[in-house]
């Protein structure tokens, strides 16, 4: 089933993360053409660096609906879709009486790219092709110290968004990959030394798996939702059984 890619085209949406360039990885594996995309040429370039294969690169602004279409356009058409890191840096942890409606409605900007981003590319992603969006393990439970309603109302909207797409664009198959506590992230990225370290320490004791997740980790089930054809509409943690 693997060899399923062999010469398939996959546009990543993101290249902000660990995640992202761990996704691409993988799909070069197995034969898959890669393009990334992210609205840095900066971080294309740092990603283009640690990649160890041979992929496509372009920038396009996820929340500007021209830029949108423009990039489909010129990419032409393709097999699969994943959406990854858009907005994830915008999304605020605060109190919901310590923030304003400005920053609430930039923490949306992940649900907004979102849907620019499959809007854009139906014209050209094959009927039978999959589309995977990138939502939280916050969705299913939420922190006692608050502070993550916005994080968690985008990435709820984002999973529900997934399931009624599978609906709405069948035989084109919608998923959804919630991810957990993942190192190699940008929120992972933003901690300080100690805060990684406590973080560390939690996983060993709290987690089933007893560790962080990694990146392949995640890339692992992406890889999963975007070939088994028997699957559409499913919502998948990779959490390390935190929601348990």
């Amino acid at each position: 089933m693997f060899d399923s890619l062999s010469g398939k085209k996959v546009v990543i949406i993101g290249a902000s993360s660990g995640i992202d360039l761990a996704i691409a990885e993988k799909l070069l594996s197995l034969g898959a053409k890669v393009v990334l995309s992210h609205g840095s040429q900066e971080k294309l370039d740092g990603a283009i660096a640690l990649i160890s294969g041979e992929i496509e690169a372009k920038t396009v602004n996820f929340l500007q609906e021209d830029s949108v279409n423009a990039f489909f356009a010129e990419i032409g058409n393709f097999d699969h879709l994943v959406v990854t890191s858009l907005g994830d840096r915008n999304m605020p942890r605060a109190l919901l009486t310590e923030m304003t409606a400005e920053t609430a409605q930039g923490g949306m900007e992940k649900f907004w790219g979102t849907f620019l981003a499959v809007r854009g590319s139906l014209k050209t992603l094959a009927k039978d092709g999959s589309i995977t969006l990138t939502s939280s393990a916050t969705i299913f439970k939420y922190s006692k110290m608050g502070g993550i309603s916005v994080i968690a109302a985008a990435n709820s909207a984002v999973a529900v968004f997934g399931r009624a797409l599978a609906l709405e664009l069948a035989p084109i198959r919608v998923n959804v990959v919630a991810p957990g506590l993942i190192e190699d992230t940008s929120i992972w990225s933003s901690q300080s030394d100690s805060e990684r370290s406590d973080l560390s320490k939690w996983a060993v004791s709290a987690l089933p798996v007893e560790h962080l997740g990694q990146p392949e980790e995640v890339a692992l089930a992406v890889l999963s939702l975007i070939i088994n054809p028997y699957m559409t509409g499913v919502v998948l943690p990779v959490d390390g059984g935190v929601i348990l």
